[in-house]
């Protein structure tokens, strides 16, 4: 009895934590061209399409790297991640940045599907899946545009 009760507690941990959502901010730097590519990207599970049970965290402050019953899966949220990320790189390389190439894609899944199988499981509109990713390329200014673009704030 009690090696059922902890094996299915086990089970229900991974179970959570797989199925929970994920935030994550992805670079490349382009070398030749003094450009850093930036990929952002959320993704979270819902019950009805509609309430969020569980995504990625995209707080800039987090704990832990997902949230439950909180819905970070939103264009706005991960827009203000990119736009604080470009700002800092622009502070930590002491240059102005300017963001251009932005694109972005949105995903979902009204049928139970695991990232990865590619076979659904027809559980419609019960538990679906939402992802949205931005991404652009960040573009160092010379160091004169961040002297311009300091005085032009006085």
């Amino acid at each position: 009895m009690r090696k059922s009760v902890f094996l299915a507690c086990i089970l229900g941990l991974v179970g959570t934590l797989c199925l929970s959502g994920c935030f994550v901010i992805d670079r490349g730097q382009l070398l030749r061209t003094n450009e850093e590519h930036i990929l952002v990207s959320n993704y979270g599970w819902y019950l009805f399409d509609v309430l969020p049970l569980a995504c990625g965290n995209a707080a800039e402050e987090r704990a832990l790297p997902f949230v439950f019953f909180r819905n970070d899966v939103t264009m706005d949220k991960i827009q203000t991640r990119f736009m604080t990320y470009a700002e800092s790189y622009g502070r930590r390389a002491g240059v102005g940045v300017t963001v251009r190439d932005l694109a972005y894609t949105t995903r979902e899944s009204v049928l139970f599907e695991i990232p990865g199988i590619n076979f659904p499981i027809p559980l419609p509109y019960i538990l679906t899946y939402r992802e949205i990713q931005l991404s652009g390329v960040l573009d160092r200014a010379p160091e004169k545009a961040l002297a311009d673009d300091q005085e032009v704030g006085k």
